[in-house]
């Protein structure tokens, strides 16, 4: 019984000494827009037409690789999951006269996207659409915006302060705030959007801009 009560006594007393200390805590953030420069496209082939007369799909493919070959678009490019797409959709259209297939096409920005897609307008391809959008340079970016979260929780802690005849002292804690799952990036996905690359070449346009969004909480020693 002395020992359960010592240790509550110790417990009581630093919670005392936090409370005691003089901080403030802000959360600072950071917003910046980019615009994507990759792409993913994800490309739908059916066949059609009727017996004796339909287009099988081994046709479409052929003219779907033709088109891709004359924009200088490798075959390794082209993402086909043949282990799980494939048969998810062999058996929801085994029954059926028609074969499908979808087919994931990623790019960068020396691609023609405007030509791209007016090419692929052709019978056989019954849709086209954007999948995901990124930058080359997200990571980089991510650490710009955080850091520029830091700073502005420490300029929100400094002007709050001297509003009352106070300034800040050493910082006590970071912490990193989840912005309810958006923490990283957000992107408006476009379907069947047409892209094409700028004149300058450095971005692709007629796209959704991939938002980057950063909260910082932060809590500084009240100087003396």
């Amino acid at each position: 019984m002395t020992c359960t009560l010592v240790v509550a006594s110790q417990l009581l007393n630093a919670q005392w000494i936090t409370d005691d200390r003089r901080y403030i805590t802000v959360t600072g953030s950071a917003e910046v827009s980019v615009q994507p420069d990759e792409i993913e496209l994800d490309i739908t082939l059916t066949e059609y037409g009727d017996d004796p007369f339909k287009n099988e799909m081994n046709g479409i493919e052929n003219q779907f690789f033709a088109i891709l070959k004359k924009h200088n678009i490798p075959r390794e490019k082209v993402i086909f999951d043949d282990t799980n797409y494939y048969w998810y959709y062999w058996w929801r259209y085994r029954n059926d006269s028609y074969k499908v297939k979808k087919y994931s096409l990623k790019l960068d920005k020396s691609t023609d996207f405007l030509a791209l897609v007016k090419d692929l307008n052709i019978k056989g391809v019954a849709k086209v659409e954007i999948g995901s959008t990124s930058n080359a340079q997200l990571q980089e970016l991510r650490k710009e915006v955080k850091i520029m979260a830091v700073q502005a929780a420490k300029d929100k802690a400094t002007y709050l302060l001297e509003s009352i005849g106070e300034k800040p002292g050493r910082v006590l804690s970071i912490e990193e705030v989840d912005s309810y799952g958006y923490g990283n990036y957000s992107l408006s996905q476009q379907s069947n959007a047409i892209a094409h690359t700028s004149s300058s070449g450095e971005e692709i346009e007629n796209l959704a801009m991939i938002k980057l969004r950063f909260e910082i909480k932060a809590k500084f020693e009240i100087a003396e």
